[in-house]
């Protein structure tokens, strides 16, 4: 056992470590895109249209094949089954890889068919360069999801290195184009170096694809039983993953209804409150994955149960003071990073505003991350999509009425909503599943984190709050993430 804690140890730090540089990389992105494009209706464009192939990459592989494939992979490898699961890869791979690029041929014919439904509010000229770049970036998850794919494989033989560095070279490459090529060829050449990032991100990982025993073979295997049991895990899954992706694009439909440069203030914002979940929450879960499938083979449920209160205390610990922090201090954090070039004042105030409420959900972001990974190491892909669908109708509901209330900053609360929602009915369903969460230790360490946080909320209030914000968006944020950490406890009560 304390072999196995140290393989998860260098494992994590391994991956904390590379996913801390990827968000600063992230980071370092969006600070380029910033001070190239600001707020303006060219980058407005290139987020629309990058909608699209997200939607498509996200849908199929960035959770649907790869949550569905790594469980399947990994019950084979812990029965002793090496080369049985060298076949599912292979064949897994290849056809992940059919898939989306029939997926980004249909898409590209369809292109202006769905644009003129996706960005109703915008002119007949951001409608023509939105096709435009959308053609261009549909190259972009053909590449990322075999990258994807390849990472499933590597996580289910536990090997971290490569996969750890292929999000460096993505974002390395669209950082090269957005500050050397962008200010000459626009938008453009962003969407071009998307595309070389995600082939990068592909072929960093070949050498250790390789290393696995992995040859290229022509073969679907679509009469294979492994495969077609990742089929059947897989369509749930993608059910899922639709939902939460409608929420993302329904996001983007309603914020076209803003004034241009909303909806580039949310992306900008999205990407500040993702910082301590890519760096912390989500290395956590993707690290604890393969090691939640195998003891879910081996029928190890304490080894499960005692794994998943230990993450979520952790993410508690962490995630805590990260979202008071974001909340009070969304001005001065967002105009430290932001402020230069073409993003003026008015950008910070917007991107702040909508930064305020994204902080709301990062403890029901990382939750969820979490407990969906428990129920598909389990297998149980039917009861997440059941919550989802709930979820989904639920943040629906709330966009359509608070982004008429606060502009963005609605957008941003019905998603904090919503993934404080899932994760509170996700913990429900897992602790029957499991026979408990260890609830009396997850209680004790929000407290305690609750109580910690205080101090550090009037000195950063004191500081910082009355500067930053106007006085009544203050008062409200406090309250409203004393009613989310306090909403939190409900997963294991």
């Amino acid at each position: 056992m304390s072999s196995e804690r140290r393989r998860i140890a260098s494992a994590a730090t391994l991956i904390l470590v590379a996913y801390g540089l990827s968000r600063v990389l992230g980071a370092v992105r969006e600070l380029v895109i910033a001070n190239t494009f600001g707020t303006s209706h060219q980058i407005d464009d290139y987020r629309v249209a990058f909608g699209v192939p997200d939607l498509l990459f996200n849908l199929l592989l960035a959770g649907a094949i790869s949550s569905a494939f790594i469980p399947v992979l990994s019950e084979h490898l812990a029965k002793g089954e090496h080369q049985r699961a060298l076949e599912i890869a292979q064949r897994v791979l290849n056809s992940a890889i059919v898939i989306l690029t029939v997926g980004a041929a249909i898409l590209f014919l369809v292109a202006p068919f769905y644009v003129s439904l996706i960005a109703f509010g915008y002119s007949p000229h951001d409608h023509d360069a939105i096709v435009g770049l959308t053609r261009i970036l549909l190259l972009q998850p053909i590449f990322l999801g075999a990258g994807g794919m390849v990472i499933g494989i590597l996580t289910a033989y536990q090997r971290f290195f490569a996969q750890a560095l292929a999000p460096l070279f993505y974002n390395g490459a669209i950082i090269v184009a957005a500050a050397f090529f962008a200010p000459r060829y626009g938008v453009t050449a962003l969407a071009i170096g998307v595309v070389a990032g995600a082939m990068l991100h592909l072929g960093v990982q070949l050498p250790a694809l390789w290393r696995t025993g992995w040859r290229p073979t022509a073969a679907l295997g679509l009469d294979d039983p492994g495969v077609r049991k990742v089929g059947r895990l897989m369509f749930p899954i993608a059910l899922g993953l639709a939902a939460a992706q409608v929420n993302v694009f329904v996001d983007t439909i309603l914020g076209t209804s803003l004034p241009h440069g909303r909806v580039a203030a949310l992306r900008y914002a999205d990407t500040m409150a993702q910082l301590p979940l890519g760096t912390f929450s989500q290395a956590l879960a993707f690290v604890l994955f393969p090691f939640l499938a195998r003891d879910a083979a081996l029928g190890a449920i304490d080894s499960i149960r005692h794994r998943t209160s230990l993450a979520l205390r952790l993410n508690i610990f962490v995630l805590v003071p990260a979202s008071v922090g974001l909340a009070l201090l969304g001005v001065p954090i967002t105009a430290a990073l932001f402020e230069r070039g073409q993003f003026g004042p008015e950008s910070v105030r917007q991107t702040a505003f909508a930064l305020t409420f994204f902080s709301l959900g990062l403890a029901g972001q990382a939750a969820t991350a979490l407990l969906v990974r428990v129920f598909y190491a389990l297998q149980d892909v039917i009861t997440p999509l059941r919550i989802s669908l709930v979820v989904i109708g639920v943040n629906l509901a709330t966009n359509i009425v608070l982004v008429n209330l606060l502009a963005q900053g609605g957008l941003a609360l019905g998603t904090s909503i919503a993934a404080t929602l899932n994760a509170i009915l996700l913990g429900r369903a897992l602790r029957g599943r499991l026979g408990g969460l260890e609830g009396r230790q997850i209680l004790q360490t929000t407290r305690r984190a609750v109580v910690g946080v205080v101090p550090m909320a009037a000195i950063t209030w004191a500081a910082f709050a009355p500067r930053s914000m106007p006085r009544r968006a203050a008062v409200t944020a406090s309250c409203l993430v004393a009613v989310a950490l306090l909403a939190g406890t409900g997963i294991s009560t």
